[in-house]
């Protein structure tokens, strides 16, 4: 697998230690020459695979060519996302090539292992990714700090099951998408009138296969054209209902923590 990063867990801080320093001086070295119109041969001498040096570190200059070549040599489409609720299987589409590739190399970088859902709010969406932990910081650390150019696709909608990523709602006017924190639709049913006022309020036209699909599986159809679907849940959705029941905090956070892990299936 290319630009594999594998960290024992028991060896994780201290090898993050050892590397903090060396891997923000890789960042800002790409930073300096990202500055400076960095060509092509520039940017294949920092490509080195990990078990030959430290891994590339990604930044809003270098990760979009990174991921679509890690979206055309890592054929991977599927991954199994656990909790103590269960099970769920989620097929990424090939329609999103840069948001497919992200999510599949944090998943075999094992960014996502450990990290809790944050935000759970029933009949909308399950949220997490992104964690203040000092884990997950050292991790991103290694991984790099970038947002992704949306890949919306008309077809591709926020139905029950939907996974999609999150983003910045100010200062974000390219509905540029967050590299780490993502959502899985829960949602509801709609019926017409209920939809016609969505349309109203969103300033936003809902098609006819579109309504059909709200309402019957349901959804969140007003996030529609503002994030970018990455893929759907295609086996739990039992799970998905049980995640989206626990009981939570004011701010929508579950109070018996809900910890992920998340691993590339065939």
């Amino acid at each position: 697998m290319i630009f594999r990063l594998t960290i024992p867990r028991a060896a994780f801080y201290l090898t993050a230690l050892f590397l903090f320093h060396s891997c923000e001086e890789t960042a800002t070295r790409i930073n300096r020459e990202s500055a400076t119109d960095l060509n092509k041969d520039t940017v294949k001498s920092e490509k080195v695979k990990v078990e030959d040096d430290l891994p590339l570190i990604l930044n809003q200059e270098n990760h979009q060519e990174f991921l679509s070549n890690y979206f055309k040599e890592d054929k991977s489409r599927k991954i199994a996302l656990s909790t103590r609720l269960g099970t769920l299987k989620i097929k990424l589409y090939e329609e999103t090539p840069i948001h497919t590739a992200n999510f599949l190399m944090l998943t075999e970088r094992e960014y996502f292992n450990n990290t809790e859902f944050t935000r759970v709010v029933k009949n909308f969406v399950v949220q997490g990714g992104n964690n203040d932990k000092e884990e997950e910081e050292i991790k991103r650390l290694l991984i790099g700090n970038y947002e992704m150019k949306p890949e919306m696709n008309e077809k591709l909608i926020h139905k029950k099951g939907a996974l999609a990523m999150a983003r910045r709602y100010e200062e974000n006017p390219e509905m540029l998408s967050s590299a780490y924190n993502f959502y899985l639709v829960h949602g509801q049913t709609f019926n017409e009138p209920q939809l016609i006022a969505l349309e109203r309020e969103h300033e936003m036209i809902i098609p006819e296969w579109k309504r059909k699909i709200y309402k019957t599986i349901g959804g969140a159809p007003h996030l529609d054209g503002k994030h970018t679907v990455i893929g759907e849940i295609y086996e739990g959705f039992d799970v998905l209902d049980k995640m989206a029941s626990v009981k939570t905090d004011k701010s929508d956070w579950p109070l018996k923590p809900l910890i992920m892990e998340v691993k590339t299936i065939d």
